[in-house]
Formats: C-alpha cells, sequence, structure tokens
C-alpha cells in the first residue's frame, strides 16, 4: 500500500516536471525567434542606404523690399512777421491755394509809419541845409577869387587873402558834411520803407495754407512765434509758430530708411512703388532722388528721398506710406530652401550628395533670409544636389538614396 502510494506521486511529480518543461519550452522559442528577427531588422538598418530628399539650388532672382514711409511737402516755410503791430486784416486761412507774393495779411504799425514820416522830414531838412552849405561854399570862392585879383595888384593885406582861402575850405568841408547827413537820412528813409513794406505778408512760394495761427487783432512782435489756433500735421515743432506755414503739395518728398543690408542697392534713379494703405493697388511709380550716402550711426540705415508727383493732391504731406523696392542680386547668388541650412559649433554649411552618392558638408556664406528660403553668396557652383532637410544621423562620406521630393499641395 505504501508502495503503491509512493509511485502515484512519483508518477504525478513527473508529469508535473514534464507539464513545466513544455510551457517552459513553449514560451522561450517565440522570444528566441523575436530576439533574432529583431537583431536582423536592426542590422538591415544599420546597413540599409538611408534615403533623403534633395533639391538643385536655384538662381536668386530679385527681391520685393517695402518699407515704412513718410511723406512731407516738396516746400515747406513758415512765414514770421518783420515788423511789429497788430494785424489788421486776414486775407487766407487754413486750405487755402495762393500764388507766389500774393497777399495773406496786413500788419498796422503806426509807431513804424511815424518814424518814417519823421525821417522823410529830417531828409528834407538835411537837403536844405546842403542847399544852404552849397551857396555859403559859392559865395566864398566868389570873395577868394576877388582877393587874389586884388592881391595880383598889391591892392590888398596879405592876410585878407590867406582868410578867404580859409573860408572856401571851410565851407567845403561843412558841404561834405552836409552831403553824409544827406545820404545818411536817405539810408533811413530806405530801412523805414522796408520796414513798412513787411506790413504787408506775402507767400513765399505757391502753395496751400497748411496752418494759421493769429487772427485780426492779435499783437504781432518781429520775428517772434504766436500762439498756435490751428496746428497743423506738419508743425516742424508743434509748439507756437509763425503767421502762416505754406506747403507745396503738388509734389512730394517720400523720406524713407533703408536698412544696411539693402543699403548698396539702393541707387539714385532706383524705380519704386509708393502706396498708402488702404489704397496698396494704387501704387505711384517714383524713382530715388537722392540718399545721404552715409548710413545714420543710431540706427544702421540709409536715409533716401524720392520726389512723386501728386497734381491731384489725393496724397497729404505727413502721410504713412509704403514704399517699395525691387532690389536686384549682387554678383554671383544661389538661393536654398532655409531648412536645408546647418548652423552648429562647426560653422554654417549645407548637406550635398557628390559622385556615388556620398555625402559632404559644404561651408556657405549666407546673404540674404526670406525665411522660407535662403540666399548664399559663397559656397556654392550651383550644379550641386542639396539636401532638403539633413537630419542628425547624417555625416560625412555617408552613402545615400536621393529623392526628389513631392511637389506641393496646389501645384
Amino acid at each position: 500500500m505504501t508502495a503503491m502510494r509512493s509511485r502515484t506521486i512519483a508518477t504525478l511529480g513527473g508529469a508535473i516536471l514534464l507539464v513545466l518543461v513544455v510551457l517552459l519550452v513553449a514560451g522561450a522559442v517565440p522570444r528566441v525567434r523575436a530576439s533574432r528577427a529583431l537583431s536582423a531588422a536592426a542590422e538591415s538598418v544599420r546597413t540599409a542606404v538611408p534615403a533623403v530628399y534633395v533639391v538643385q539650388p536655384a538662381h536668386a532672382a530679385d527681391a520685393d523690399l517695402s518699407l515704412a514711409a513718410t511723406t512731407q511737402a516738396f516746400q515747406d516755410a513758415i512765414v514770421y512777421a518783420r515788423t511789429s503791430g497788430y494785424l489788421s486784416r486776414r486775407h487766407v486761412d487754413i486750405g487755402d491755394r495762393v500764388r507766389a507774393g500774393q497777399l495773406l495779411a496786413e500788419i498796422a504799425s503806426p509807431e513804424i509809419d511815424q518814424q518814417l514820416t519823421q525821417a522823410r522830414a529830417d531828409l528834407q531838412q538835411a537837403e536844405k541845409s546842403l542847399e544852404l552849405q552849397n551857396a555859403t561854399l559859392e559865395l566864398a570862392r566868389v570873395t577868394m577869387a576877388r582877393y587874389q585879383a586884388a592881391d595880383a595888384e598889391r591892392a590888398v593885406a596879405k592876410e585878407a587873402v590867406d582868410q578867404s582861402v580859409a573860408a572856401v575850405k571851410t565851407a567845403q568841408a561843412a558841404v561834405a558834411a552836409a552831403e553824409a547827413t544827406v545820404e545818411s537820412n536817405k539810408a533811413n528813409v530806405r530801412r523805414l520803407l522796408e520796414l513798412t513794406s513787411f506790413e504787408r505778408v506775402v507767400a513765399p512760394f505757391a502753395g496751400t495754407i497748411i496752418q494759421r495761427n493769429v487772427d485780426v487783432g492779435a499783437l504781432i512782435t518781429a520775428g517772434s512765434p504766436t500762439d498756435n489756433t490751428s496746428i497743423a500735421p506738419t508743425s516742424i515743432s508743434g509748439a507756437a509758430s509763425g503767421l502762416f506755414e505754406v506747403a507745396q503739395i503738388d509734389e512730394l518728398r517720400v523720406f524713407v530708411n533703408v536698412p544696411q543690408a539693402y543699403a548698396a542697392s539702393v541707387k539714385v534713379g532706383t524705380p519704386v512703388r509708393v502706396s498708402v494703405r488702404g489704397r496698396l493697388m494704387e501704387p505711384v511709380a517714383g524713382a530715388v532722388t537722392r540718399t545721404a550716402n552715409a548710413l545714420d550711426p543710431g540706427t544702421r540705415t540709409l536715409l533716401v528721398e524720392i520726389d512723386i508727383p501728386n497734381a491731384s493732391h489725393e496724397l497729404l504731406p505727413g502721410m504713412f506710406v509704403y514704399v517699395g523696392f525691387t532690389i536686384g542680386t549682387s554678383g554671383i547668388r544661389w538661393r536654398v530652401p532655409a531648412t536645408a541650412v546647418i548652423f552648429d559649433a562647426e560653422g554654417t554649411r549645407v548637406v550635398t550628395v557628390g559622385a556615388g552618392n556620398a555625402l559632404h558638408f559644404q561651408p556657405v556664406v549666407l546673404g540674404r533670409d526670406f525665411g522660407d528660403s535662403i540666399d548664399v553668396q559663397a559656397g556654392l557652383g550651383g550644379s550641386e544636389t542639396i539636401v532638403r532637410q539633413p537630419t542628425l544621423s547624417l555625416r560625412e562620406g555617408q552613402i545615400v538614396r536621393p529623392l526628389t521630393p513631392p511637389p506641393a499641395p496646389g501645384n
């Protein structure tokens, strides 16, 4: 009985052991197979030739550059008073078109008028004094001639002759002094006439009144600013200014600051397009009129001036406008996708596919950056095949399989 029980237990243990062995073998075999498959796949990936998308460098085309700018009147002058008084009449207001020399206002200067009247009276008195001195000189000459004739016959004392000669010289000096007084009074009259002419304020050139700072009855001081009653947007200082501001707007000046990177490409005569926000489809054609020929050290920009016609007066001084330039390339430049350029510790490079589809990391010198593309100034000859988007896994001399990238959607 005991022996039978022992055999039963042994048989049961063997069966359990056999089951365990079968289960172990069944679980280990798939794992070994999977490990072998994974190793084979890794070796296949390691030894496989990677595929990369490649592109050809394109010729760098002209670039469109749009910069913010400001318009100014072709001529702009603030008219000040040249004489003191009070404003008696005003003939124009803001917005009025005026001709060159047109009367803008009249200034009453009673003090200047009285000084002119007195100066004329002084001149008349000096002229009469000159006539008197001329008559005295003539009498002295006649007297001297009589004494000299009598002296020839020894009929008069020598002392009398000398006195007559001295009288002539004295009369001549008196005449010279009177003539100088007359000239001085004439100069004073001319000066006051000039001052009285300034009582009429006239336009220096044909244009438009864009600022008027006085009204009738205002006290005017020669050369001094007045309080603004209407501040124009083109006022130079924005503070108290002259009587009027006149602007010539049949032609406008447009001032734009060109960044240093494009300054060398902007020359006198370069065609431009001037457009206003809201009317971008109606640009005004023009050309660069002049440049400062020097960069502003604070902003590193070149001041450029453009003169544009404005006969219709649709454009106004002080407007914010856009100036469009077409910047041509200088030298031989090639354009590549921005994704093709590598920036790392070894410099700026692109990856080219050479003979035998081997990779080469080519150093390049970059030019203008357009966001999705970059100009290459040096380092490429134009016939290279360039990896469009190199990855960190690529290395020098690696063999690859170049592919043409698929067309962009919509092409």
